[in-house]
């Protein structure tokens, strides 16, 4: 799966700064598995106190969607 082409700019950039530079390329299940728990780790790192976890869920939501299929 080519994530460039299906993510928009915003999608992409949440992807930054979640530690997933996407490259031009066709990634393997393996590849979207990895990305998948980066993004996981990203949000589990935040405070749940002051509402950080769930605001970054509904942010990173339709990405996982996609990248999870």
């Amino acid at each position: 799966m080519n994530l460039m082409g299906i993510f928009n700019e915003k999608e992409i950039q949440l992807l930054n700064e979640a530690g997933v530079v996407l490259e031009n390329r066709e990634y393997n299940d393996g590849e979207l598995k990895q990305f998948e728990c980066n993004i996981m780790d990203f949000i589990m790192n935040h405070s749940s106190k002051n509402g950080d976890i769930s605001k970054l869920n509904l942010e990173y939501d339709s990405i996982l969607r996609v990248i999870s299929k």
